[in-house]
């Protein structure tokens, strides 16, 4: 008899030990096809859905899984469009088919609305799923174990974020990198990842910029989203100052150089206010920020052309299309005025935000700057263009507006959207780096990434090749920047978006990766 009583105990301890275990782990769920009735854009609005969905529906006791093989429950439903109404139906069934909530939003409006919409369907299936959950009606599986924690060994001995196609040999030869068949993510570790330090911080940035090093010799590290722009120490998850800009502007640029020969940087923020450019400076003295100079009418950009030292660049506003005016001219400034020295002619496709110069094998000075539609092109010194890529980089949600009366006809817009991609870096050994991200959503104006990388090119005398990259992030990547004298590339992630409906203010994180 005792001995039954022991078993019954033991078997009761495990039990409650396995529910305690399901408790801690969040819901695994899947968000499957929508089928599409109405509109004109049957498939983008088909994976809008999906994509928006599970985004928003992703919280502390929800985990969004990417597939229906992991999941314990599944959602699906139909996204019905009748001329301006809408209405999205949801239903959502566990794992033996069984129908554990069913729930719909309705309304009216175009393409924006479903941002809106979609925010509101997560709210409802994910009460009604923690209250199923916490009723104990939803079967829970356990997640096949079976996933090493030993490290994996890349082809250079060590774990890597990087993925190398090629090295640049002594002699500035492009040699193979040594490839595996296999190109696994990254080592399954417990704990903190071991692929860079990561800090997650409050708030939706768009903009970064080195910022030198502190006192206590930590790297700043300056940010910025649409109005605020704040400094960062690395390593810390709070800032440790900053400033805002008007209700009516917003940042498009961030650069921290010397622009006045004092041996001493400032602060470069371009700004849009309703349409026009009035950029701003800003010194910052023990931790304190101040303006200095305002509503200059000048795009900036700091850029160190073809690996060269870093310098300040500036470009005037052009009307309608042509937003970036004439060349590009390098300046400095004296007090509040902008002074133009030298100028940097532009190829078709060039402007400040989207070009940067290297060197041929033969020491030509060769231009490459982003196409329209995000390709590279290389031109040569007489702006002849020499290769186009077939990929497409660069990717960004970062866009100022200008209004747009005459063509609201024609585009349905009254204003003119201008996308601005991450900048293009130059190193001092004559690789390029680039950053692209890729989208779920890529519809016209409306943009939302979900994964980005860096890659590392060469001019090989022929074309631009890939002499490696990093594995994909997780998130959209608004900007990133190479550190060059510690071989560390810095990555701003987008981890969160703003949603009003479920009052969250977004959040991104910075991770930074050792590149050997």
């Amino acid at each position: 008899m005792r001995k039954t009583c022991m078993l019954f105990m033991a078997s009761m301890l495990i039990l409650m030990s396995v529910a305690g275990a399901f408790a801690a782990e969040p819901l695994r769920v899947f968000v499957g096809d929508f089928t599409v009735v109405g509109g004109q854009v049957k498939d983008e609005g088909k994976v809008a859905v999906q994509s928006l969905l599970a985004s928003r529906i992703n919280g502390p006791r929800i985990l969004a899984v990417a597939s229906a093989a992991e999941a314990e429950a599944t959602i699906s439903g139909t996204y019905l469009v009748i001329g301006k109404n809408y209405s999205i139906d949801a239903v959502v069934k566990g794992v033996t088919g069984q129908t554990i909530a069913r729930t719909f939003v309705q309304g009216e409006g175009g393409q924006e609305a479903l941002f809106g919409a979609t925010g509101t369907l997560a709210e409802k299936l994910s009460t009604d799923l923690l209250k199923q959950l916490d009723a104990g009606k939803i079967q829970r599986i356990a997640l096949t174990a079976g996933v090493s924690s030993q490290p994996v060994a890349s082809a250079r001995g060590v774990s890597s974020d990087v993925v190398r196609t090629g090295v640049i040999a002594s002699s500035g030869a492009v040699q193979k990198a040594p490839q595996a068949d296999i190109i696994r993510v990254q080592e399954f570790r417990r704990g903190a990842p071991n692929t860079g330090e990561i800090k997650r911080l409050d708030g939706m940035f768009n903009l970064m910029t080195p910022g030198g090093v502190a006192a206590d010799g930590k790297r700043m590290i300056f940010m910025a989203t649409d109005r605020a722009v704040q400094l960062y120490h690395e390593g810390e998850s709070r800032p440790v100052g900053g400033f805002g800009v008007g209700v009516a502007q917003k940042i498009v640029g961030l650069d921290y150089v010397d622009g006045d020969g004092s041996g001493q940087p400032e602060l470069y923020v371009t700004v849009m206010n309703l349409g026009e450019v009035a950029s701003q400076v800003w010194e910052l003295k023990n931790k304190k920020f101040t303006k200095v100079v305002d509503n200059i009418p000048y795009f900036f950009r700091a850029i160190a052309l073809a690996g060269g030292p870093l310098k300040l660049y500036a470009q005037e506003q052009g009307r309608g299309a042509d937003q970036f005016y004439g060349d590009v001219f390098e300046v400095v400034r004296k007090g509040k005025t902008i002074i133009r020295k030298s100028k940097i002619p532009m190829p078709r496709y060039g402007n400040i935000f989207s070009f940067n110069q290297l060197h041929s094998h033969e020491g030509e000075l060769l231009t490459v700057v982003y196409h329209e539609e995000n390709y590279l092109v290389v031109y040569d010194k007489t702006m002849k263009e020499l290769w186009r890529s077939n990929d497409r980089f660069g990717g960004s949600e970062l866009f100022y507006k200008v209004e747009d009366l005459d063509n609201v006809r024609v585009t349905g817009d009254p204003f003119r959207w201008f996308f601005l991609n991450q900048r293009i870096q130059v190193t001092t050994k004559n690789e390029i780096l680039v950053g692209k991200n890729e989208g779920f959503f890529v519809l016209g104006n409306a943009r939302m990434y979900k994964k980005g990388a860096v890659y590392s090119l060469y001019w090989s005398g022929a074309a631009l090749e890939e002499l490696w990259r990093t594995k994909d992030t997780q998130n959209y990547m608004p900007d990133y920047f190479f550190d060059e004298s510690r071989s560390e590339l810095v990555l701003l992630q987008l981890n969160q978006r703003e949603d009003i409906i479920l009052r969250t203010k977004g959040a991104s994180s910075l991770q930074i990766k050792k590149v050997e």
